[in-house]
C-alpha cells in the first residue's frame, strides 16, 4: 500500500480514517491530519480480489441439506 497522504497545512502524515464503498467498483478513503484535522478524500479503483482472498466455511452448504 502507498504511503498516506502529507497534509498541505502541516505537513505532517495524516492517518488514514474510513474507506466507504463508492460508484462503479471504487472506494474512497478518507484521511485526517493528526495536528490541524483537516480531512481528504481519494477515490481509488478498488483493488480485484483475488481467489486465496476467498474463504468458504462450508455453512451454506450445510444449511440447504
Amino acid at each position: 500500500m502507498a504511503a498516506a497522504p502529507i497534509c498541505m497545512i502541516c505537513n505532517c502524515e495524516r492517518t488514514l480514517i474510513s474507506i466507504r464503498p463508492a460508484k462503479n467498483r471504487h472506494d474512497m478513503l478518507q484521511y485526517e491530519c493528526p495536528n490541524c484535522r483537516n480531512v481528504f478524500r481519494l477515490v481509488r479503483e478498488r483493488a480485484p480480489l483475488e481467489l486465496d482472498d476467498v474463504v468458504f466455511d462450508g455453512s451454506a452448504s450445510q444449511a440447504a441439506t
